[in-house]
């Protein structure tokens, strides 16, 4: 059973969904480390900072706190390597990188010993494992889960486009956020699995739930991105320029603007939610119910972790 997390406590954090963490935190956050300490291992001269670590707790423990405690454990190792992964990828002509998500891919599909595609094998041995290690845990669901991770490395970085529309921004930034990553594994870790009705059923709460989080993370991510300037040549990935171009705003206006664009889709998500839960299947209620936590969690932590909110050494 997860524990409530008082929201009251960080006044910043402006969305209305609840924030749990897992019972089981101290291990969960033992994936994420790893996968940190794996990094720093074999790229020791790349920045490896945290995407886990708050001030409340570890964040696959805050966004998976229903979720069982083993595939919980592993599935932030896994995403945390993914994520320090695409940090250090994200100087690479897009090209390259492609090469270089083309590697994981293979390794996720089973192939440890092929020649793989992209120069860095150090940095992507991380995930030779990782497919054995989820069927290991869950052979029925994990096969669907890794079909989950390599169409996210597919899409990821699937173009390397500018926009100045920010709709258009927000439906490439819904895939490219890591949302189908963050959702996917809500599912793993809880045995959440939809059957084809359901899932058409569930679209657009789902496609509402992904805009949720393309836009909170563009809004609390923004200082970082705008400090370090990370990005590849298309420029920093992120609503408030795109925001500032379109309407001609300062940044200060277009940050107001993106907050504004975050909570109208927060309203949105939950109408559908709810609707959802009044006639939904049981599998649809316990799945909207997950989804809700995760957007807490994932919101809750970005509005609070060092990472995006303070200088971290």
């Amino acid at each position: 059973m997860s524990k409530a997390i008082d929201t009251t406590l960080a006044p910043q954090y402006f969305q209305k969904f609840p924030v749990h963490i897992h019972k089981d935190e101290p291990v969960v956050k033992e994936g994420s480390s790893a996968a940190v300490k794996m990094f720093e291992r074999l790229v020791p001269e790349k920045d490896t900072r945290s995407h886990a670590v708050g001030p409340y707790g570890d964040a696959y423990a805050i966004c998976y706190p229903e979720g069982d405690t083993e595939k919980t454990k592993l599935a932030g190792e896994i995403i945390e390597a993914l994520w320090m992964y695409d940090d250090i990828i994200e100087a690479l002509p897009h090209d390259e990188a492609a090469l270089e998500h083309a590697t994981v891919k293979q390794m996720l599909a089973g192939n440890k010993d092929g020649k793989a595609p992209g120069r860095k094998t150090l940095m992507t041995s991380i995930f030779r494992d990782a497919r054995d290690r989820m069927m290991a845990l869950d052979p029925k669901g994990s096969p669907w889960m890794i079909g989950v991770l390599r169409q996210y490395l597919t899409e990821y970085d699937g173009n390397d486009n500018t926009y100045n529309d920010i709709e258009e921004y927000a439906t490439f930034r819904t895939l490219n956020v890591g949302f189908r990553i963050m959702s996917g594994f809500m599912q793993w870790t809880t045995d959440i699995y939809l059957n084809e009705e359901e899932t058409q059923i569930t679209k657009d709460f789902y496609m509402a739930s992904g805009r949720v989080m393309a836009l909170t993370n563009d809004y609390w991510s923004w200082e970082m991105e705008k400090r370090e300037s990370i990005d590849r040549s298309a420029g920093i990935r992120n609503a408030i320029p795109v925001l500032m171009k379109q309407f001609s705003l300062n940044e200060k206006d277009a940050k107001i603007f993106a907050k504004g664009l975050t909570v109208d889709a927060e309203e949105y998500m939950w109408k559908l939610g709810l609707d959802l839960k009044k006639t939904g299947s049981e599998t649809i209620k316990k799945y909207v119910d997950a989804m809700i936590l995760l957007m807490g969690g994932s919101g809750f932590w970005s509005a609070t972790c060092p990472r995006y909110n303070t200088a971290q050494k």
